[in-house]
């Protein structure tokens, strides 16, 4: 008989069709919204909720208000922006930061500084009828400007609430029936794939470069990302993204590395006994969907589970 390996297995669990998927959510209480997302998948029209007014309630606690959906956005902020594309209301976006890189056609888009160092001017011409920002540096002078400013802290976003974030938006732009699809899909995603990890006990020790040594800890979005996979990251005990020094690396001796900005880890002499050195176990994604909270999100979780536990890595 022949023995299903690990890549086997989450190929099937993937494939299995929705709305199986959606019988089987019947007792986590999600019934209403995977259904929705099964008629969409499956060619059934869905129709789109009368939303507005819509009312948000920002980082600060304070409600911001929408008539009607914004034509003119700017998004400082790339998990916005992505997921935006994947509603289909890329033609809403008017700036965004400059280091926005997905998807292509964003290159198209205006670009007006960053989060911290923003070109009001810019912003201004653009005449937006909504401004949105991950961090409130800039708060004051948009206000002042009296531009509409929907902020919302997404520094420590957890990737299960990249589902809401994306209803969100479309309740926002008046686009509730492709958001509930694209939304559902995720969720579904998350799903299989727990069912599978939790079919395993312990994984390896992970260190996580994002460059210069820096790492995220527990707390953040990859970091959950990585409990989420059983993986057992050596910056257990920071918070936020801290950089490590040289030497509790090597005293940490992670088992496998992720390299998000490129393979320079196996040239470091000091480096030469790590585990993960020694055996080749250094993992470079294929994109940079690993630290953005938008609907690419799951893809990169996905990635990283095949890799280390379906190619004999782990």
């Amino acid at each position: 008989m022949q023995v299903l390996n690990m890549k086997n297995i989450l190929f099937v669990f993937l494939m299995i069709p929705v709305l199986f998927v959606a019988l089987s959510c019947d007792n986590q209480g999600v019934q209403t919204k995977v259904n929705a997302g099964v008629a969409g998948v499956a060619g059934v029209v869905v129709s789109d909720v009368e939303v507005f007014p819509y009312s948000i309630l920002d980082s600060d606690g304070n409600e911001v208000v929408f008539d009607g959906p914004p034509e003119r956005i700017i998004a400082i902020d790339s998990s916005a922006v992505e997921i935006l594309f994947s509603l289909g209301q890329e033609h809403r976006l008017v700036g965004t930061h400059d280091f926005v890189s997905y998807p292509p056609e964003v290159a198209e888009i205006p670009r007006i500084g960053d989060a911290f160092n923003l070109n009001l001017e810019s912003i201004v011409d653009l005449d937006p009828d909504l401004v949105f920002v991950f961090s409130k540096g800039f708060l004051p002078d948009l206000s002042r400007a009296g531009l509409k400013v929907l902020y919302l802290d997404s520094l420590n976003t957890s990737f299960r609430d990249i589902p809401q974030n994306i209803r969100m938006w479309g309740h926002i732009t008046g686009n509730t029936k492709r958001a509930e699809i694209e939304a559902s899909k995720i969720e579904i995603r998350i799903s299989q794939i727990q069912e599978i990890v939790s079919t395993r006990t312990v994984g390896p020790s992970i260190f996580l470069d994002d460059g210069d040594f820096w790492t995220p800890g527990p707390d953040t979005m990859i970091g959950e990302a990585l409990d989420f996979l059983n993986l057992q990251n050596i910056a257990y005990d920071i918070s936020g993204y801290e950089q490590l020094s040289p030497e509790i690396i090597v005293d940490r001796d992670p088992q496998i590395i992720v390299a998000m900005t490129g393979n320079t880890i196996s040239d470091i002499p000091s480096f030469k006994n790590i585990s993960a050195v020694k055996n080749g176990k250094i993992f470079v994604p294929k994109s940079d969907s690993l630290a953005i909270a938008g609907p690419r999100f799951i893809d990169a979780i996905e990635e990283l589970y095949l890799w280390i536990y379906s190619n004999d890595v782990w």
